[in-house]
């Protein structure tokens, strides 16, 4: 790989670290979900969350899926601006909210739908800055930073809110730090357009005219690719694994009566733990044999399962920890090291659209977890919640050895849709 340039660490930095604030939002909006329950000028029930998360969750697959033309045809940086716009201001409008209704729905929401094309933006945007043998890196690198964010979003969302004392201070402080971080990314773009009218190359507008032309022929040539069919199952089973950080506070909450604080420090343990996870897969994984990637993955992503099922039994508080960490690290290598550069070059100009097709199934999937666990909890608990988590991690593993067969025995070189 060619050493990167100084403007390019930079763009990276910059990017990262934006994508990685505007996806905090979305643990920070859960610890803020679960305060709102404690409010009783609020009157919301565990009924009300459920339905709350649901439709957020639809609202973040709608997301995944316009956001990825959105996002080929205005760019992924300015996206990302338009997106910590839409993030702070939905905060803002959640933080004035007088009592649970469509005013409160629907901040919500737009949270999760601006949530959803962060990751879309910031691997556009790193295409225009990063060759075809630096892009794999730059998107590892992208993966961990959001992961980071996760994991800051937790952490500071728990301290602010047990300073604060309250989930609207929580959010309206949210709401500053998004709006600043915007404007940062804004006037950084700006500058880089007086130095260099021209800007970077935008890849993703390098369309040839008839894939342009008809969006259905390039969905026709999708339907007919299985290995994108297994991506896209290996995906749906993997994604609401890391949904659960929306459901862990009220699980700390219900099972082991946790404070606040603690309850924010283990929920940033369960996205902090995939970074490291990440950059090891990205440093091993190239060095060892095609059977030998897919064999070190199906092992992460069996103990992933397994510790759900450890979960399930309700350990002692010792032992969470551990089973948080193996659960976020086992399954954030498939889903980071593997789908992420293998859509970009199979996608190339295209690859905005399947960047966010191949996370809807996965959201749809989650929004029907979500809009469930109020039933299953009343069935089985939190075991029968933790075990159908398992059990989607262990075929989602099934999937993606399935694909790495494939593409072992017949590498994808080339996208079907380049000029």
């Amino acid at each position: 790989m060619e050493p990167w340039s100084v403007s390019q660490l930079r763009e990276l930095a910059a990017l990262s670290g934006s994508a990685a604030m505007a996806f905090s939002f979305r643990s920070a909006q859960s610890l803020a979900l679960l305060d709102l329950t404690r409010d009783q000028s609020m009157a919301v029930k565990m009924e009300d969350v459920g339905s709350l998360n649901a439709k957020g969750q639809l609202a973040y697959a709608l997301g995944k899926l316009l956001g990825g033309p959105v996002v080929d045809a205005c760019g992924g940086a300015k996206s990302l601006v338009a997106i910590l716009v839409m993030l702070s201001g939905s905060f803002a409008a959640m933080a004035r909210c007088q009592a649970a209704g469509a005013k409160l729905l629907g901040s919500f929401a737009t949270a999760r739908f601006a949530t959803a094309a962060v990751w879309t933006s910031c691997a556009v945007a790193l295409r225009s800055s990063f060759s075809q043998h630096g892009l794999a890196q730059a998107l590892s690198l992208g993966q961990v930073a959001m992961r980071l964010g996760a994991s800051f979003g937790s952490m500071l969302g728990g301290l602010l809110l047990s300073r604060l004392g309250s989930w609207r201070r929580l959010l309206m402080a949210y709401a500053g730090l998004g709006t600043a971080t915007g404007l940062l990314l804004f006037l950084r773009l700006s500058m880089q357009a007086s130095h260099d009218p021209t800007g970077p190359v935008d890849l993703s507008t390098k369309l040839d005219t008839s894939a342009k032309a008809a969006l259905g022929r390039t969905l026709a040539i999708a339907a007919r690719t299985p290995r994108l069919w297994l991506l896209f199952a290996s995906t749906t089973m993997i994604t609401p694994t890391f949904d659960f950080v929306a459901l862990l506070p009220q699980f700390l909450n219900d099972v082991y009566k946790m404070n606040d604080v603690k309850i924010g420090s283990l929920a940033a343990a369960f996205p902090l733990s995939a970074p490291p996870a990440i950059l090891l897969a990205g440093a091993m994984l190239p060095k060892v044999s095609p059977s030998g990637k897919a064999a070190s993955l199906l092992v992460a992503q069996s103990a992933s399962a397994m510790a759900f099922f450890l979960l399930s039994k309700q350990p002692a508080p010792e032992l969470l920890m551990p089973a948080l960490v193996t659960i976020s690290g086992g399954s954030a290598p498939a889903l980071s090291c593997v789908p992420p550069d293998w859509i970009m070059r199979w996608g190339g100009p295209r690859a905005g659209l399947f960047a966010g097709l191949h996370d809807v199934p996965g959201n749809l999937l989650a929004m029907w977890i979500y809009s469930k666990v109020p039933q299953l909890l009343r069935r089985g608990g939190w075991t029968l919640v933790l075990r159908l988590y398992g059990v989607q991690v262990a075929l989602g593993a099934l999937c993606l050895a399935l694909f790495q067969a494939i593409e072992a025995a017949e590498p994808t070189r080339d996208s079907p849709f380049a000029a």
